[in-house]
């Protein structure tokens, strides 16, 4: 199926959620492709993650880009009009967001998993969470692979250097923070849920 959701939380700032139904013949004949993501493209050995690299160029598409619109500069995706873009894949979802802000995005498959790793990165958030809170805990951990894209620092300790406001799933939205050495950054932190699939994406706010 084409995009399944496209979000706009303020003017300056749109989202796209994929599925992959389609197969990879689909794509070829839907999305052109510069001879950089060709090569690319063929550098990656499996199925889902060629889909996953084609459905992103689709949804750039839906959203009023094409594939050369995108490059890369150390490995962070960056569009040619100078706006900001982030981009997170999980086995059948792919996301983009693209904004004049500071932006990130984080979808993630949901299983048990989750819980055995929290200890790594919750830590201001256990004073509102407990280790069997999976549905939270996710949220979580989409929030902070947020923000560790947003920054773009190597160093950054998801236990420390960024927290997570109380909230509750029916709010699909809290704030989140960025606290590193002398940098302090708050984030509009926006969640949802599709099937068993987590998705955050952040938005930088100046009235800190």
């Amino acid at each position: 199926m084409p995009i399944i959701r496209i979000i706009k939380p303020n003017d300056n700032t749109i989202v796209g959620i994929w599925k992959i139904t389609e197969n990879l013949i689909f794509f070829h004949k839907s999305i052109r492709l510069s001879p950089i993501s060709k090569q690319l493209l063929e550098n990656r050995n499996s199925r889902i993650h060629k889909l996953q690299f084609l459905s992103v160029r689709a949804i750039l598409v839906e959203l009023g880009y094409s594939d050369e619109d995108l490059y890369y500069k150390e490995k962070r995706p960056l569009l040619k009009d100078g706006k900001i873009i982030s981009i997170s894949h999980s086995n059948l979802f792919s996301c983009v967001i693209i904004s004049d802000l500071k932006v990130g995005i984080d979808v993630q498959e949901n299983n048990e998993k989750i819980g055995r790793i929290a200890k790594k990165f919750i830590g201001y958030e256990t004073s509102y969470l407990t280790f069997d809170d999976l549905n939270r805990i996710s949220i979580v951990w989409n929030i902070k692979e947020s923000i560790y894209k947003i920054a773009n620092i190597k160093e950054l300790d998801y236990k420390t250097h960024s927290l997570v406001i109380p909230f509750n799933l029916c709010d699909n939205f809290t704030y989140s923070w960025l606290i590193y050495k002398k940098l302090k950054e708050r984030y509009v932190s926006y969640f949802l849920k599709i099937e068993n699939y987590s998705f955050a994406y952040l938005i930088h706010t100046n009235d800190e």
